[in-house]
């Protein structure tokens, strides 16, 4: 099986266990859950580090949402992790995969996050036409973060690439 293949198969059932995770979740939101996809993390972590941009995305989400943490106290005491997010959402949106742009854009940290926010920003400003609305509230949905990675790194991958 080749890198790419493996690094697709690996991210194929990290997504799987984020789901189940998620259901977990969604059913007794009232306590903490502990996430079954920290070894995802080391297991990945090759791949995001080879380039793979749907691994870094998920390596950007373990860290982001403390699925690594054993247990709500270490991931509330976890002041670094959206830095560690951050890191791996520019490393994927560089490369055109516009859900880490936007991710980078609504919860990113540091200089790239702010340049990245004033883009969105100015495209808000120009183009209009690519803002949704639902009850009076705005939505900036995909053809709108595409928009922005085309400006922004010049280029626009789809999300399940």
């Amino acid at each position: 099986m080749s890198n790419m293949n493996s690094a697709h198969a690996l991210y194929d059932r990290y997504e799987a266990a984020v789901r189940i995770y998620g259901e977990a979740c969604a059913a007794a939101p009232e306590q903490w859950h502990r996430p079954d996809v920290a070894e995802f993390k080391e297991l990945l972590l090759p791949y995001a580090e080879s380039g793979d941009m749907n691994c870094q995305y998920a390596i950007a989400t373990i860290h982001w949402l403390g699925l690594c943490c054993e247990t709500e106290e270490e991931f509330l005491a976890d002041r670094s992790a959206r830095e560690r997010a951050t890191r791996w959402w520019i490393a994927a949106a560089m490369q055109g995969y516009w859900p880490a742009l936007d991710n980078l854009v609504t919860c990113g940290v540091g200089a790239e996050a702010k340049r990245a926010g004033e883009a969105w920003d100015k495209l808000k400003q120009e183009r209009p036409d690519l803002i949704g609305s639902s009850h009076g509230m705005p939505i900036y949905g995909p053809e709108f973060v595409q928009e922005l990675s085309r400006r922004f790194y010049g280029r626009v991958i789809a999300e399940d690439a």
